[in-house]
C-alpha cells in the first residue's frame, strides 16, 4: 500500500468519525432556580492598628508581647449576622503556621482569637466565621514570633494587612 492510499484511507476514517455521529434523542427538562443575590454586607472597618513598642529580641514569641488589634466594625443595614472575617497579606510560615510577614526576615505577626489563641491564617483562601453582636467582630490579638533559629537584630519592624467582612 502506498504512502498515498494510507493517507485517503486515514481521512476517510478520521470523516466518518466526526461526520457520522448524531443525536439518539432529545429531551426537554424543565429547570427551575430559585436564587437570592445579595449585596456585600455594608459594613466599614476602621481603627485597626497595633503597636507593639519596644520588644527585646529575646521575647519575640513571649505571650508578653500579645497586643490586642483594636479595630471598629459597623454594619448598619447587614441582611445577616453570620459573616466571616479574612486577614489578606503577605504571608510566611513560622514554626508550621501562617502569618503575617513583617519588614525583617524571619520575624511574623501571628494573629489569633483573643480567647482560645487559635490562630486566624492570613492569606485569601481561610475565613473565620462569626455572629456579629452588636457592633462588635471577632477580638484579635497580635504576636510577633519568629523562628527558632533565627537571631534577630534589633530596628524597626513593620507590617501590613487587608481585614475583609463577608457573609458565610
Amino acid at each position: 500500500m502506498t504512502m498515498l492510499t494510507r493517507w485517503k484511507i486515514l481521512v476517510l476514517l478520521c470523516g466518518g468519525f466526526v461526520t457520522g455521529t448524531e443525536a439518539a434523542g432529545t429531551k426537554t427538562v424543565q429547570l427551575e432556580l430559585h436564587l437570592v443575590v445579595t449585596q456585600p454586607p455594608p459594613c466599614t472597618i476602621g481603627g485597626a492598628s497595633v503597636e507593639f513598642g519596644d520588644v527585646l529580641t529575646t521575647k519575640v514569641g513571649d505571650a508578653s508581647q500579645t497586643k490586642p488589634v483594636g479595630y471598629s466594625l459597623n454594619c448598619d443595614g447587614r441582611a445577616s449576622d453570620y459573616l466571616k472575617l479574612q486577614i489578606q497579606g503577605t504571608t510566611t510560615t513560622i514554626s508550621g503556621e501562617q502569618v503575617l510577614q513583617t519588614s525583617v526576615q524571619g520575624l511574623g505577626i501571628r494573629i489569633q482569637q483573643a480567647g482560645n489563641k487559635q490562630l486566624v491564617p492570613v492569606g485569601i483562601t481561610d475565613w473565620l466565621n462569626f455572629t456579629l453582636s452588636g457592633s462588635n467582630g471577632p477580638e484579635l490579638e497580635a504576636v510577633p514570633v519568629k523562628e527558632p533559629t533565627t537571631q534577630l537584630a534589633g530596628g524597626d519592624f513593620n507590617a501590613s494587612a487587608t481585614l475583609v467582612v463577608d457573609y458565610q
